[in-house]
């Protein structure tokens, strides 16, 4: 069967806020990296470093499983890298999406205060729905699952941008009438706020592009638009291709 592209895309995902010079780096690097943001009071945690597209995740997912015994870290950041790229395999299917389904619920299970690994088991469970559009009543059991669970690690810790991120990109995929558009925006709103990356990179055009998505769904299409074109003027990466289409669409 083959599988329709996925409503909850995970697409690269998870790419950090702030990048490694060094796989070694990206490999040891920990669980938690905190940044403190303007206001003293306030934490922000950013994603889990993965990769800013396939070509890097394959390289990191090669290393990791070349390793004799991984650490806790390097396990988590394996199970992230497995989920973005299972979303990109173009031989997708349910069995394989089970596999890391299971293995995430177990990490997340067993590091129940891990939120950036609860919403990704969440995640996973969501884009499950999309096997079982001929059974109403587990597609709508697993995305409704999925999102509860996202919804409760943003609860847990709301600053916990990779949390965020995995919750902001499903909900900005999700049909309008879902009504998920508006927690999208603002979990986007405030990575993109957070990021230290380059206004034209790679992980911020990501961003932006499912910003826009979200504010299309949100009864704001002017604002949805005009980051469409921004993308369109001002990068060269996979997203101003993608932005284009969105603009022939809305016209």
């Amino acid at each position: 069967m083959k599988v329709i592209q996925h409503v909850f895309l995970f697409s690269i995902l998870l790419t950090g806020c702030s990048e490694p010079s060094a796989l070694n780096e990206i490999i040891e690097q920990p669980i938690i990296n905190t940044t403190q943001v303007n206001n003293v009071n306030e934490t922000y945690i950013p994603p889990t470093y993965i990769g800013n597209n396939v070509s890097q995740q394959q390289k990191i997912w090669a290393q990791l499983t070349s390793l004799p015994k991984l650490s806790k870290a390097q396990k988590r950041q394996k199970l992230l890298i497995s989920l973005a790229l299972f979303s990109n395999d173009k031989n997708q299917s349910l069995s394989k999406l089970e596999a890391i389904t299971t293995q995430l619920a177990e990490f997340s299970n067993a590091q129940p205060n891990d939120v950036e690994m609860m919403a990704a088991y969440g995640n996973a469970l969501s884009y499950q729905a999309v096997f079982h559009q001929n059974n109403y009543g587990k597609m709508n059991l697993v995305s409704r699952k999925g999102m509860r669970l996202m919804d409760r690690a943003i609860k847990q810790a709301p600053n916990n941008l990779g949390a965020r991120l995995l919750r902001g990109v499903s909900y900005a995929n999700m049909p309008s009438f879902l009504n998920r558009a508006n927690f999208s925006v603002t979990d986007l709103s405030i990575i993109k706020q957070q990021s230290k990356s380059e206004p034209t990179s790679e992980f911020l055009a990501f961003v932006n592009y499912y910003l826009a998505m979200a504010l299309a769904k949100n009864d704001q299409p002017e604002q949805a638009k005009a980051i469409w074109q921004w993308l369109r003027n001002n990068t060269t990466t996979a997203w101003k291709t993608k932005a284009i289409a969105r603009l022939k669409e809305a016209e």
